[in-house]
């Protein structure tokens, strides 16, 4: 076999090996997510590493705070339909850190569309993946104030 034939088979079995990689993360955070829909807060806790930092639209919350904020909201979510748009993309960085980037726009009750991105960094430990990192942003639509 020649040279750049190996490099060909290395690279094929790399990108195979990272994307099964992104797949099982990507099931992770689904899980997670839905657990979140139908308010499984213990589940969602479950996903949480223990010093997870979290920040909401620039409030921080710890772990206990997430745990309420998940029990006390009402559900189904805004007017209760299905996003308008909602993409959840995993990366891979290594075999044991990972993260999440999830871009989606639902309605709110008031018909008023919103947009937001989330995302979460993963940690793969002994008890399966955790994550130790949350950030959710609701995107302004064009013309309105950005809070400083």
């Amino acid at each position: 076999m020649k040279r750049h034939q190996y490099i060909v088979a290395a690279g094929t079995l790399w990108f195979a090996a990272n994307a099964h990689s992104s797949d099982e993360l990507l099931a992770v955070v689904l899980e997670q997510q839905e657990a979140f829909k139908e308010g499984n807060c213990n589940k969602v806790e479950s996903f949480m590493d223990e010093e997870i930092t979290f920040y909401a639209n620039n409030r921080r919350m710890n772990r206990e705070q997430v745990g309420n904020f998940c029990r006390s909201r009402k559900r189904p979510f805004g007017a209760g339909r299905p996003p308008v748009e909602d993409t959840v993309t995993p990366y891979r960085v290594s075999e044991t850190l990972g993260y999440t980037v999830r871009d989606f726009k639902w309605q709110d009750k008031s018909d008023r569309v919103i947009h937001e991105v989330v995302t979460k960094i993963w940690s793969k430990q002994e008890s399966g993946w955790k994550m130790i990192h949350f950030q959710s942003t609701v995107i302004p639509e064009k013309g309105e104030e950005q809070e400083n």
